[in-house]
């Protein structure tokens, strides 16, 4: 910039130009920012770790020692000495309900007598490994400390394990909504193979009390209503148009509530094998199979009726699955033990689908990762005209926060009511579906295929052949790419500008229209 302090050193250039170091500019701003804590002139925070009061004393806050700061987010452990397996939320009293095992020595086993089943104690000698039998437990956790509501623990039979804990909302006359939140429970009893597998059904509702002198958190208290052991196993529950819903063996029945105390069984039906999901939605009901892939029911309230809208025919070992909202469409995503995940939709007026008996394949992905849950969150605004997909994985466990104020732009822009599909696996990474316009598929199909062949392939693997759908038996038919990798197109945005542009070239666009899309994938997935 000045060629007369080109040969001078850094000390001498301050001197020329009467400036100072650069130390001594961040001491400053220091400075600065610390004057705006003590006269309560950042308006970032009220209260930061400097406050003065009104006797112009000093006081230096501390942050809270049981927190973890290491995250992005503050991070508070909970010891419970015991294994988790389910956390539910009751909204009503804003309290948590959490299903607990703890491992115990036994020496009792259950055996068949050709009558009935009796338990029996067989003593073996030390050297024998010692059998031990999970306890399963219910108990209420308050939010205000983290710590277990005293008087609330309930504990289940020996040999009981718990499949499912949901929080349902069943009819209620009392409230204003007509709709009330219980806690519902399912459970099977594991005596061996020699005896019939059956399962329990337990509804708690969580009341109010008067609270113990000293002890304001035992307010809350769980009430059992309804108790009663099933013909079969209890595999999972949901709830649809203020009904239980619940997956007793092959079949599924629909309960409703009485005089707040009893289960009435109103509708049921023969399904498949072991259904191990219940998704509900209005008055559809998503089942997946542990063999027999998924299946679409519809209850017809008015008629109290169940019925088999659309199924899977192909077999498919189902893991998870979950809908696809977009508007006024709607379809299906599952993931499988082969680690794919298959979007099937309902079209009766496809041939493949036999009049609507069958579901259609929309897409397929090798996600490399098993995945076990899905949950669904709301979208901004995008033009949707057919359903296709991108999808993207999330290799890093990184939170967002939305920026941008959603209240104003929902009264500004009149927006579809869409989701994104987010995904957890067992490997610790998450992932999402967004569907997106034939527009936009068309266009990055383009950039997908250039990018293949201008990046390279780490570990010799083809990002497209990697990606396909892949199975251990063979099938049939072939696989229906509609999903693309959001990764490779999201690495478009690090590479040189020379070649953005030849790949922009090669597929027919502009490299601003490519980051602009980009961009707003970007922006409609940023909920957290």
């Amino acid at each position: 910039m000045i060629p007369e302090l080109r040969n001078l050193n850094y000390e001498r250039r301050l001197q020329r130009l009467e400036l100072i170091s650069l130390e001594q500019r961040r001491l400053r701003g220091q400075l600065i920012e610390t004057f705006k804590y003590l006269n309560g002139l950042n308006n970032d925070t009220l209260e930061g770790l400097f406050e003065r009061d009104g006797n112009d004393f000093l006081r230096i806050c501390l942050l809270p020692t049981i927190l973890s700061y290491d995250a992005e987010w503050p991070v508070r452990k909970v010891p419970l000495r015991c294994s988790a397996h389910f956390i539910v939320h009751h909204i009503e009293t804003k309290t948590y309900c959490v299903v607990t095992s703890i491992e115990q020595p036994t020496s009792t086993i259950w055996k068949f007598n050709g009558d009935d089943k009796e338990e029996m104690t067989e003593e073996r000698e030390e050297r024998f490994i010692q059998v031990r039998a999970p306890k399963f437990s219910l108990q209420l956790f308050s939010p205000v400390n983290w710590q277990m509501i005293p008087n609330t623990d309930h504990e289940l039979e020996k040999w009981e394990h718990v499949t499912a804990c949901k929080n349902v909302s069943l009819a209620y006359e009392g409230d204003r909504s007509g709709l009330r939140g219980y806690i519902c429970v399912a459970t099977i009893y594991t005596y061996g193979e020699d005896i019939t597998c059956r399962g329990r059904i337990q509804l708690f509702d969580v009341i109010d009390v008067v609270p113990e002198p000293g002890q304001p958190l035992t307010k809350n208290k769980l009430k059992l209503l309804y108790d009663q052991e099933q013909k079969g196993p209890v595999t999972n529950i949901a709830h649809c148009c203020g009904n239980l819903v619940t997956a007793i063996g092959q079949k599924m029945y629909i309960w409703t509530l009485r005089n707040n105390q009893d289960l009435v069984g109103v509708a049921f039906i023969d399904t498949g094998i072991y259904i191990h999901r219940l998704i509900p939605l209005k008055t559809l009901i998503l089942a997946a199979d542990v063999c027999k892939s998924v299946s679409v029911m519809r209850f017809e309230q008015k008629n109290r009726t169940i019925s088999l809208v659309s199924k899977d025919l192909k077999l498919m070992q189902v893991y998870s699955t979950e809908y696809l909202v977009d508007g006024n469409k709607l379809a299906f995503v599952a993931s499988d033990s082969d680690k794919n995940i298959v979007v099937l939709k309902y079209s009766p007026e496809n041939r493949e689908s036999c009049g609507g008996t069958r579901l259609v394949r929309k897409g397929d992905f090798n996600l490399g990762s098993h995945v076990n849950t899905f949950f669904r969150c709301v979208l901004g605004a995008c033009d949707v005209d057919e359903w296709l997909f991108l999808g993207v994985r999330v290799i890093f466990l990184r939170i967002r926060c939305r920026i941008t104020d959603t209240a104003k732009a929902s009264e500004e822009i009149p927006t579809p009511h869409r989701h994104v599909t987010v995904m957890a696996t067992l490997d610790g990474s998450l992932a999402y579906l967004l569907p997106v316009s034939e527009r936009f598929y068309k266009r990055f199909s383009a950039v997908y295929t250039v990018l293949i062949h201008q990046l390279p392939h780490y570990a010799g693997l083809n990002p497209k052949a990697c990606r396909t759908f892949r199975t251990r038996r063979k099938i049939l038919f072939n696989p229906v790419r509609g999903i693309l990798d959001g990764n490779l197109l999201f690495q478009f945005l690090h590479l040189p500008l020379p070649e953005k542009r030849e790949v922009a070239k090669k597929a027919g666009t502009s490299v601003d229209e490519i980051i602009n899309e980009l961009r707003e994938v970007d922006r409609c997935t940023a909920h957290f």
